[in-house]
C-alpha cells in the first residue's frame, strides 16, 4: 500500500497544476514560507502560479516570522484586499494566521473568503476558531511512530531537540509527550536536548552549525548504544540527516513534517524531483544504502505539506465556484485529497488533552516506509 501511494503520487503535480475551468473574476492566495524552511510547500505554490497566472497569487512570509508577526499579517490582509480573492491557503500557517483571519473576516467584512490553514503554529482553539479548515499532520500519532520506530531499531536512546518557542506550541509537546512516554515504556532512555532557534539571533546557520557539532557529542556520550534523533524544526533536518548518515550507530525516525522531500535532497546532495516522488525515494534509498544507512532512515511516503496545498487549491476552486456545500464540505474535501495524493487519506479530528474535539480541525496520518524496500 504505501508504495502504491507513492507510486500514484508520481501524477500529483500533473492533477494538482492542470487548470481548471474557472469561473470569472476569482482568485486563489497562497502564503508560504521561502525554501529555507518549506522547500516543497514554495515549489508546490509557485508552480501553481505559474500554471495558472492571474489566477494564483502566491506570496512569502519572512524567514525570521517570528519576530515579523506584523509583515505576515499585513501580506495576508493584502490579499484579502482585493476583492476577487475567494480563498487564501497559508501553509505553514505560522504566526499571525488567527490575528489577520479574524481581522480580515470581521474588520475588513471578507467573511465570502475561504481561510485554510496548513501546519499551524498556533494553538488548536484560537486558529479553529478563526479558519475554515486547519490541515495538520497527526503530531500526536508522528510521537507514538517516532519511539516505536526507535524501538524497532533496538535503539538504547532517543534524543529530542527543540526550543523555547517550539515549546510553547500545545501540539507539539503533546507529540513530545507521547514520544517520551512511549519510548520509556519501551525501555528507551528519552532525552530533551536544547537547539539554537533558527529565528533567533544565531539565525538559520548558526543553528545547523550547533546541530552539526552537538550529535557527534551525543554519540561519544552513548558510545556503543544506538541514538535515534527527532527535531522538531524544518529548517534543521538538513543538519540532522547529515550529521546522522556518517554516525554508524546514528538513527533518524521521521522529518517533523514527514516527506520524502523534507531536507533530503538537501542534505545529500540530490534531485529534488517533485513529480516523481516513487523515484525520489528511490534515489534516497540508493544513497542511503551507499552510506550503510539504508536501516536508519525512514519518512512517510507523501509529501504532505505539498498535498495540503494541492489539495486546498482544488478544494478552493469547487468553493469559489459553488460547488461545495458551505464552507466545509468533507466529502468534497477528501475527494480533492484523493485527487491530490492518488490513494485514500483519511482525515481524522484534533482531540486535544482535555477531550475537545476541533471538527475542522483536520489530521493526516501515513505509515513510515523502509527504504530497503526502495532498493532496486
Amino acid at each position: 500500500m504505501k508504495k502504491l501511494l507513492a507510486l500514484a503520487l508520481a501524477a500529483m503535480m500533473i492533477l494538482g497544476l492542470a487548470n481548471v475551468a474557472f469561473a470569472d473574476g476569482y482568485k486563489i492566495a497562497i502564503m508560504t514560507g521561502t525554501t529555507s524552511q518549506g522547500e516543497e510547500e514554495f515549489y508546490a505554490a509557485s508552480s501553481l502560479a505559474q500554471a495558472n497566472p492571474g489566477v494564483v497569487l502566491h506570496d512569502t512570509y519572512p524567514d525570521a516570522f517570528s519576530s515579523e508577526v506584523e509583515t505576515t499579517i499585513s501580506k495576508l490582509i493584502s490579499f484579502a484586499s482585493d476583492p476577487e480573492v475567494k480563498a487564501i491557503i497559508f501553509v505553514q500557517a505560522v504566526q499571525g494566521a488567527t490575528a489577520a483571519f479574524t481581522q480580515i473576516a470581521k474588520e475588513m467584512g471578507r467573511d465570502d473568503i475561504l481561510f485554510i490553514a496548513g501546519v499551524p503554529a498556533e494553538d488548536p482553539a484560537d486558529i479553529a476558531a478563526a479558519t475554515d479548515i486547519v490541515l495538520a499532520n497527526d503530531e500526536i500519532g508522528c510521537g507514538y511512530q517516532v519511539a516505536d520506530l526507535a524501538k524497532g531499531w533496538d535503539c538504547d536512546v532517543l534524543v529530542h531537540y527543540s526550543f523555547a518557542r517550539h515549546l510553547s506550541y500545545e501540539t507539539i509537546v503533546a507529540k513530545r509527550d507521547a514520544m517520551k512516554s512511549t519510548a520509556e515504556s519501551l525501555g528507551i532512555e528519552f532525552v530533551e536536548r536544547d537547539c539554537p532557534d533558527p529565528t533567533g539571533d544565531a539565525g538559520m546557520s548558526g543553528a545547523q552549525a550547533a546541530v552539526l557539532e552537538d550529535i557527534p557529542k551525543v554519540m561519544a556520550e552513548y558510545a556503543g548504544k544506538k541514538v535515534c534523533f527527532y527535531c522538531t524544526n524544518c529548517g534543521l533536518q538538513v543538519a540532522l540527516q547529515q550529521a546522522i548518515v556518517n554516525e554508524p550507530n546514528a538513527y533518524y525516525a521521521l522529518p517533523c513534517c514527514p516527506s520524502p522531500y523534507h531536507g533530503f535532497q538537501e542534505a545529500f546532495g540530490l534531485t529534488a524531483t517533485y513529480g516523481d516522488v516513487d523515484g525520489a525515494i528511490k534515489n534516497l534509498a540508493s544513497y542511503l544504502n551507499e552510506h550503510d544507512a539504508v536501516n536508519r532512515f525512514s519518512t512517510w511516503s507523501l509529501p504532505v505539506n505539498m498535498s495540503m496545498i494541492n489539495a486546498g487549491y482544488e478544494y478552493a476552486c469547487a468553493y469559489a465556484e459553488g460547488k461545495t456545500n458551505g464552507k466545509v464540505d468533507m466529502d468534497v474535501l477528501n475527494k480533492c485529497f484523493t485527487n491530490a495524493t492518488g490513494g485514500e487519506i483519511e482525515l481524522g479530528t484534533y482531540v486535544d488533552a482535555a477531550g475537545v474535539e476541533y471538527p475542522n480541525y483536520l489530521l493526516i496520518a501515513l505509515e513510515p516506509i523502509n527504504f530497503a524496500d526502495y532498493l532496486n
